[in-house]
C-alpha cells in the first residue's frame, strides 16, 4: 500500500538544505537578502524566497494532514523561540512524509521536517535538539551569510537545488531527483563546503544554548548526534562530500560541553509519543508492508493502537480503524480527533458530533475542532484569520463547504482559491477568483477583492526578487 508520493526514496543525512530557484539560469547575482526587522515581512526578500517555495513544497501529495501533529509542533518551537534573537517568534511548518531521513529550514522562517527522521528520533529531547538545531540557523542568518560567503558559486547551486524541488513536485523518479540534489552539492565542493561545516557547529552550540536556557535537556542533541552515528555505520564517512560535518564528530564536540540538568527531566509527555506515532504512520505507507513496518517499529500500547488506528483511517477502512480506537485505555488530542474523524467517515455523524462538541465545551475557540463541528453541521466557521498555513487550511474547507452547501459558488470558489495559492499552484487560483468575481454579489465583493489584492502583493514581491513564476 503507497498511499503518498514520496519526495524521494534515497536516505539522506543532510539536516539543512537552503532551497530555492530564480528565473534565469544565467543570472548569477541574487537578490539583496539582507535581513529586516521582521522576518516574515514581504519587504524582507528573505522571506519572499523562502515564501514562495514554502508554497511549492506544500503543493507537494507528500504533505502530512493530521493537524493535532502541527499543533504539537508548533507548542515545542514555543519553548525554544522565546530565547532566541528573531524578531518573529513564529515558524510555519511542514511535515512531509518521505522515506528520507531529513529535516531543513528556508528563509522567512519555514521548518520542514522528513517522516522518516522519526525512526531515530525516540525522545522529546531529541526532537527538541533537532528544532534547537534548525531554529538556529534562522537566528544566525546563516542564508544570508552563506549568500554573502560565496555569492556566485552559490547562485549555481541554489538553481541545481531549485531544479530537484521542481523535479520532485513535478513526480520525478527518485534518481533523476537524487542527481539533481548531488549536483548541487558537489558544487559546493570548492571553498563553500568548509564555510558550511562551520555553520553546522555554529548551530549545535547556539541551539545547545537555547536548550539550556529553556530548562530543557541539552543532553538530546547528543543522542540526536548519536542516533545520525549509528545511522551512518556502513555508509561511506566522507566529511569534505558532505556540508555537515560528520556526525560522530558533531557527537564529541557536544560532549564537551557540561551535561546540564533539565527542569522538565521528570515530566513526562505523552503527546510526544503520539507525534512520532503520527509520522510514523504516515511513513509505513511507503512502505512495501505498511502494518509488519508498524508493528517492528512501534511497541504494543495505547500508542500503537492510535498508529494502527491512523493507518486503517489512512487505508479507507474506518471500522478497522474503530476497532483499534475502541481498544484504547487513554484519550487524548490526537486520539479524540480521530476517533471523531473516523466516526464521520463510517457515517455515524452523530457519534463524531458528539466527541467533537465535548472537545468544544472545554475550548469553544480550538480551530481544530471548531472546523471540524462546522463540517458535521453544516454551519459557518468562525471568521479569525490564523497565523499557521495547518489552521487557515483548515477554516477554508469549511467555509468552501459551507458556501457550496447554500449555493453561494462564488465565495466557495473564494476560499478554494486560497487554497490553491497557499499550495503553489497560482495559475489556478486566479482562474478561480475569475471566476468568483464574475458572479459574487456586491456585499460579498469585497472578500474576494482583498484575496486578489494579497495576490498581487505578494507576486510584486516575488517579481522584485526575481522569482520564477509557476
Amino acid at each position: 500500500m503507497r498511499l503518498f508520493s514520496g519526495v524521494t526514496t534515497k536516505f539522506t543525512l543532510l539536516l539543512v538544505v537552503f532551497s530555492i530557484g530564480f528565473s534565469n539560469p544565467a543570472h548569477s547575482e541574487l537578490p539583496n537578502l539582507s535581513a529586516t526587522k521582521d522576518e516574515r515581512s514581504l519587504s524582507n526578500p528573505s522571506y519572499v524566497v523562502g515564501q514562495h517555495w514554502f508554497r511549492m513544497l506544500n503543493g507537494s501529495g507528500a504533505v502530512i494532514d493530521f493537524p493535532p501533529a502541527y499543533d504539537y509542533l508548533k507548542d515545542a518551537l514555543s519553548k525554544i523561540l522565546p530565547q532566541t534573537s528573531l524578531e518573529n517568534k513564529m515558524i510555519e511548518m511542514t511535515l512531509l512524509n518521505s522515506a528520507q531521513a531529513n529535516a531543513f529550514v528556508i528563509p522567512g522562517n519555514h521548518l520542514f521536517i522528513y517522516s522518516d527522521i522519526m525512526e531515530m528520533i525516540t525522545n522529546q529531547d531529541m526532537l527538541y535538539g533537532l528544532l534547537a538545531h534548525e531554529v538556529s540557523h534562522l537566528d544566525l542568518n546563516h542564508y544570508e551569510r552563506q549568500t554573502q560567503n560565496s555569492n556566485e558559486e552559490l547562485s549555481k547551486n541554489l538553481l541545481l537545488i531549485g531544479a530537484g524541488l521542481a523535479a520532485a513536485l513535478a513526480g520525478a523518479g527518485a534518481d533523476a531527483s537524487a542527481a539533481l540534489w548531488l549536483g548541487g552539492i558537489a558544487n559546493q565542493v570548492n571553498g563553500a563546503l568548509t564555510y558550511s561545516r562551520g555553520q553546522e557547529r555554529e548551530a549545535d552550540r547556539n541551539g545547545r544554548q537555547y536548550l539550556v536556557d529553556a530548562g530543557l535537556n541539552p543532553q538530546g542533541m547528543t543522542e540526536l548526534f548519536s542516533a545520525l552515528a549509528k545511522a551512518s555505520n556502513g555508509r561511506p564517512q566522507l566529511e569534505f562530500l558532505s556540508s555537515h560535518p560528520l556526525p560522530q564528530s558533531r557527537m564529541a564536540d557536544s560532549l564537551s560541553l557540561k551535561p546540564q540538568k533539565s527542569i522538565l527531566e521528570d515530566i513526562q509527555n505523552s503527546d510526544f509519543d503520539y507525534f512520532r506515532a503520527t509520522l510514523i504512520t504516515y511513513r509505513a505507507t511507503l512502505a512495501d508492508n505498511p502494518y509488519q513496518y508498524l508493528a517492528q517499529t512501534i511497541p504494543k500500547s495505547d500508542v500503537s493502537n492510535f498508529a494502527f488506528a491512523l493507518l486503517y483511517y489512512l487505508d479507507q477502512s474506518p471500522d478497522k480503524a474503530l476497532t483499534y480506537l475502541n481498544k484504547l485505555t487513554q484519550k487524548n488530542r490526537f486520539t479524540n480527533y480521530l476517533l471523531a474523524l473516523t466516526l464521520k467517515a463510517d457515517n455515524q455523524t452523530s457519534k463524531s458530533l458528539a466527541v467533537t462538541t465535548s472537545i468544544l465545551d472545554l475550548a469553544p475557540r480550538d480551530i481544530i475542532f471548531s472546523t471540524l463541528y462546522s463540517e458535521l453541521t453544516k454551519t459557518k466557521p468562525q471568521e479569525n484569520q490564523q497565523p499557521y498555513l495547518y489552521e487557515n487550511k483548515l477554516i477554508w474547507h469549511a467555509k468552501m463547504d459551507f458556501y457550496q452547501g447554500i449555493q453561494n459558488i462564488p465565495l466557495a470558489l473564494n476560499y478554494k482559491a486560497k487554497l490553491e495559492f497557499s499550495q503553489g499552484k497560482d495559475k489556478s487560483a486566479e482562474r478561480l477568483l475569475k471566476r468568483a468575481e464574475r458572479d459574487v454579489s456586491k456585499q460579498d465583493s469585497e472578500f474576494v477583492n482583498q484575496t486578489q489584492q494579497y495576490f498581487d502583493r505578494v507576486h510584486e514581491a516575488e517579481k522584485e526578487a526575481d522569482i520564477k513564476d509557476n
